[in-house]
């Protein structure tokens, strides 16, 4: 399994446009890296332990049904507390499946970190971004609470997303502190998150399309999409919302004060245009906040294998691609929690 596999079951028909033609991606501001696919990241040299399906919290759904979040946990074998890296799964907005990215969370875990991967509300759950920001936070509060049953340094936390994931984890990074995108229950304060890594996340969703052909741009402009009842208007499209485009929108939230951000992307997604993570990338860095942004050359949208593309999640698991997340991390968290250790 490959990071970002499986954003879709091969059956389900994605209720958007693919892209059939893309521009060459803006580079004024980023690092264009040209990776070995067939030299994929290192798997089995620490022993990992693993905990499953643990509950996190309880949500009510709309229509009073009552649902549990679970998330699973990957660590190295040791009795040492580690950073806490949670991971965020893709899925349009429209499913969450925290099985994902199996194998690349193992070689993130071999590397020296607790990874959580969570799953979040999303639209199948009658859920807003709100809803999955603070999904997102309880998760956060949650494993903060049990930091000694789980070995977490919780002065080290980073947020890693992938497609939707992305987004999301860009969103709750910038948003901390804000009482609109916290449950009232969440008693943490600002500033619990020292790093943010978001693969080929979307952002401003009325433009997810801008670096695509004539065709998928008339689409979002002129059809409402899934996005629209993610965004609370269900049937509008985006000229019509654009308010909730923009709530919606990490960029909209930059400040200096937000963490170190990494942004990832291919230059031939054909999904979520490479210009989105710019987008972000480029707010923050306006801000005064600290912002790094890669291109993969010749990359796709993660493993795209649902749309009949096989392999095309190997640059995504190369060593380089791997080894520049895991020394993010290991820049961000262990330099983060040096002095709570």
């Amino acid at each position: 399994m490959t990071i970002g596999e499986n954003i879709m079951p091969a059956a389900f028909v994605l209720p958007v446009p693919v892209a059939t033609a893309i521009a060459p991606p803006d580079l004024a501001d980023s690092t264009l890296l040209d990776v070995d696919p067939d030299a994929q990241m290192s798997l089995g040299a620490v022993e990992v332990d693993s905990r499953h399906d643990v509950t996190y919290a309880t949500v009510e759904l709309p229509g009073g049904a009552r649902r549990e979040l679970k998330l699973d946990i990957l660590r190295p074998a040791t009795d040492d507390r580690l950073p806490l890296v949670v991971h965020l799964p893709g899925g349009a907005f429209l499913r969450c499946n925290k099985a994902m990215a199996f194998e690349a969370r193992r070689h993130v875990a071999e590397s020296g970190f607790v990874v959580a991967s969570v799953e979040y509300r999303v639209t199948a759950d009658g859920a807003t971004f709100h809803d999955s920001v603070r999904d997102v936070r309880a998760a956060l509060a949650y494993l903060r609470s049990y930091a000694d049953d789980f070995g977490i340094d919780p002065g080290a936390v980073a947020l890693w997303g992938e497609s939707a994931g992305g987004h999301l984890a860009a969103l709750t990074g910038v948003t901390d502190g804000l009482p609109e995108f916290s449950a009232a229950s969440d008693p943490a304060p600002p500033g619990q998150v020292q790093a943010v890594i978001d693969a080929y996340g979307s952002s401003e969703l009325s433009a997810i399309a801008d670096d695509f052909d004539e065709a998928a741009r008339l689409h979002y402009r002129q059809e409402a999409t899934h996005f629209s009842a993610y965004l609370g208007r269900p049937g509008s499209p985006f000229p019509e919302i654009l308010d909730e485009v923009r709530a919606a929108d990490p960029a909209g939230y930059a400040t200096a004060s937000a963490p170190p951000f990494l942004f990832l992307h291919g230059s031939e997604d054909m999904l979520v245009s490479s210009s989105q993570t710019q987008h972000v990338h480029q707010a923050l860095r306006a801000a005064g906040a600290d912002s790094t942004r890669y291109v993969l050359n010749g990359a796709n949208h993660g493993d795209v294998a649902f749309l009949g593309r096989a392999n095309t999640g190997l640059p995504w698991t190369s060593a380089t691609t791997m080894g520049i997340i895991t020394g993010f991390l290991h820049r961000r968290l262990d330099r983060a929690g040096a002095t709570d250790r």
